[in-house]
């Protein structure tokens, strides 16, 4: 092993991933046919969402130098599943285990693949699977307290992590699965104490400086809530999560044929609460983080992309509620409109600033800027002196409404949203 290579490895055990980039570069230049320094490289560089085709690029030069090493092969299934192609993962995996039978690298990936595709009752068997080929496998470890966290069994995880922590306490991922279950739990302050030594130990932890911040939300009543609800929906799985959202809107219709009438009233207070639930979901995060601008240690913690999200997601809520509210009380339609055009545009505009998915960025901007230019134009017409500009901008404003709704469907496919 060359000295560049010798200080790359001295920077990515403490997780020093940017340091670690530039030694390994200079390694490769003084020997382009070193698998270990492409290796080395690609696992730097997947750590980073904006580097991982590059990371890519790297551990197929390496596979090239050494084709038949299953470790690399496990690793670019690691990269595959962070880039989103799931079924090449798969495939890569395969290849790792045909070539290492009885090697844990393959299973563990596995394991990893099924929690990201919600499948956590095969990502547990596929991790004891990596812990019965070799017992002190930490990756393993974590992949299994997960899957055992996300199952519901707690008592199960946190026996888990506190075996893992009592071997290595210094292991920044093993304090991110211990943060998580305490999230799950309520206890807040638990999890901020796990996830800061994440941080501590692995100062570029991009799950560990996520749970930070949901912990630092879950300070707010609101967002505690909206963290039991996901948890309780990542149990479900995708299925469950599918059969739940399909269940409620027929529900719904369920309460438009039979509150009729007299009853009528009561099947609005259905709707509007479906409605105020749906808002919940989708802008949480976004009223979270606009809440965590205010604290000013908090705030350090965010990107500038979140930040965005706040002001943008979180004020125009906070914004178009009020105008919404002001606007019934003085019975002005003009105001009506301008806040649920506001409240309509945080649907898409949530899925923009903090989206990984390119594509998604794009069709949820695009939507976005559609709601807004529809909410305008019909808040204009209100006030052209024609008879007929009413109709039209209640027609109008009404197809504004509904292609903010239609992101929610949108939202939920894997294509347009990371």
């Amino acid at each position: 092993m060359n000295d560049a290579i010798a200080h790359a490895l001295f920077f990515v055990r403490q997780g020093r991933y940017r340091q670690a980039e530039s030694h390994l570069r200079k390694a490769i230049q003084n020997d382009p046919h070193d698998p270990e320094a492409f290796f080395f490289l690609a696992t730097c560089l997947m750590h980073d969402p904006n580097t991982r085709s590059e990371a890519l690029s790297m551990i197929d030069q390496a596979l090239r130098l050494r084709p038949n090493r299953a470790f690399y092969h496990a690793q670019r299934a690691n990269i595959l599943l962070l880039l989103s192609r799931t079924k090449a993962a798969l495939l890569e995996i395969e290849r790792a285990r045909s070539l290492a039978p009885d090697s844990p690298d393959s299973y563990v990936a596995e394991s990893v693949l099924m929690l990201v595709l919600g499948k956590p009752q095969e990502a547990e068997r596929a991790a004891r699977q990596a812990l019965a080929l070799d017992a002190g496998n930490e990756a393993a470890g974590d992949s299994l307290a997960d899957a055992l966290r996300i199952q519901g069994k707690l008592e199960e995880s946190a026996a888990q992590i506190h075996a893992l922590l009592g071997r290595n306490p210094e292991n920044p991922w093993t304090h991110s699965s211990a943060g998580m279950l305490a999230l799950q739990r309520g206890e807040v302050r638990d999890a901020e104490s796990h996830f800061l030594s994440a941080l501590r130990i692995e100062p570029e932890h991009r799950e560990a400086r996520e749970g930070l911040l949901h912990a630092f939300r879950a300070r707010s009543p609101l967002y505690r809530a909206y963290l039991r609800y996901s948890f309780m929906m990542e149990k479900l799985g995708r299925t469950g999560r599918g059969m739940l959202v399909i269940g409620l809107l027929i529900l719904m219709q369920i309460a438009n044929m039979i509150f009729v009438g007299r009853l009528a009233p009561i099947g609005i207070v259905l709707i509007a609460c479906y409605c105020l639930f749906v808002l919940w979901i989708w802008v949480s995060k976004g009223l979270g983080n606009l809440f965590l601008l205010f604290d000013r240690i908090a705030r350090r913690a965010l990107r500038t992309d979140e930040k965005r999200e706040a002001l943008v997601v979180g004020g125009g809520v906070l914004a178009g509620l009020a105008s919404f509210a002001a606007g019934l009380l003085l019975k002005q339609i003009s105001l009506i409109f301008l806040g649920l055009t506001l409240i309509a545009a945080a649907f898409p505009m949530s899925l923009v600033f903090t989206n990984q998915s390119r594509v998604g960025q794009i069709v949820f901007g695009l939507v976005g800027g559609l709601v807004y230019l529809g909410g305008l134009f019909s808040l204009l017409l209100i006030f052209l002196p024609s008879g007929r500009t009413g109709e039209v901008a209640t027609t109008l404003f009404g197809w504004t409404m509904i292609l903010a709704l239609v992101t929610t469907w949108l939202g939920n496919l894997p294509i347009l949203r990371r």
